[in-house]
């Protein structure tokens, strides 16, 4: 089952990468657009960047010249949006969620932002030379997205859609098994991933995507035990999903306890970068 959404979430993770809720079933059919506007703060400060070889990629793939133009649909509080800025591309970021939107727009850097939705921009034609997705593809139905991303995009432009994907080894398996045994909505992110359920599968499969490529690097987060209570009180599936936040945080301060050195923990990620074309019509 694909969610009908015109519109994208402001948060993006996929199971062991981030996802916080699956495309099917009772948890996708709330307003995801505002399940965030509470954990703006936490998202804004606690959520990991990307690497730089996120936009090197995506530039060598979309042969993109210097300030072209980037649309960041789900641009969220503007992490990734920022990012490309840092390398002189001209972005504009698209979010529907205010509090989201308006963390980002504090955050300035470079970027412009708007409201808007995945399937209804509200741009001009042709005004992008890439359209790029950070952890938000998977809220998408691509099926009602691709004339309005073909309209926006000039003949030559691309499409980028990248997540950071949360390793499950190590102390990091625990940190899997706290967020089963406190959060009722996270065994249903696990069921989700195993499915398959981000997005990339159509787009690899959909007779409408071409030049279909696969990139990964590593990337990791450093936390004290601030920025861990922060990190996971961004998840949806906390948010949403923990019933008794006081015993769940003492929980993870222990888990903290038992593995932090001088004072922090890391997380390791993998980010996979997917990059594709609408063929011309």
């Amino acid at each position: 089952m694909r969610v009908s959404l015109g519109y994208v979430a402001s948060w993006r993770e996929i199971a062991f990468a981030l996802l916080d809720v699956p495309q099917g079933g009772v948890i996708a059919q709330m307003d995801v657009k505002d399940r965030f506007s509470s954990a703006a703060d936490d998202y804004a400060k606690y959520r990991p960047d990307y690497p730089a070889d996120v936009v090197h990629a995506c530039a060598d793939y979309a042969a993109l010249p210097a300030g072209a133009a980037i649309v960041d649909i789900g641009c969220g509080t503007g992490i990734s949006s920022r990012l490309f800025a840092r390398h002189g591309y001209a972005v504009t970021g698209v979010e529907p969620n205010a509090p989201m939107r308006a963390k980002a727009i504090e955050a300035g850097s470079g970027p412009a932002y708007k409201e808007g939705e995945a399937a209804k921009t509200g741009l001009a034609d042709g005004c992008a030379d890439m359209i790029t997705c950070a952890q938000a593809l998977h809220w998408f139905n691509l099926d009602d997205c691709v004339a309005e991303w073909q309209r926006i995009l000039n003949p030559q432009g691309a499409c980028a859609a990248f997540w950071n994907y949360r390793a499950d080894t190590g102390w990091q398996a625990e940190y899997e098994s706290l967020l089963l045994e406190w959060s009722s909505e996270y065994a249903d992110v696990q069921k989700a991933v195993d499915g398959g359920q981000d997005n990339s599968a159509w787009v690899k499969a959909s007779p409408l995507c071409g030049d279909v490529a696969e990139r990964e690097f590593p990337n990791a987060q450093r936390m004290d035990f601030t920025a861990l209570l922060g990190r996971a009180n961004s998840s949806s599936y906390v948010i949403h999903g923990v019933a008794d936040k006081p015993r769940f945080e003492r929980a993870l301060k222990t888990l903290f306890d038992r593995h932090q050195q001088e004072g922090h923990v890391s997380f390791s990620y993998r980010t996979y970068v997917l990059l594709w074309r609408f063929p011309v019509r």
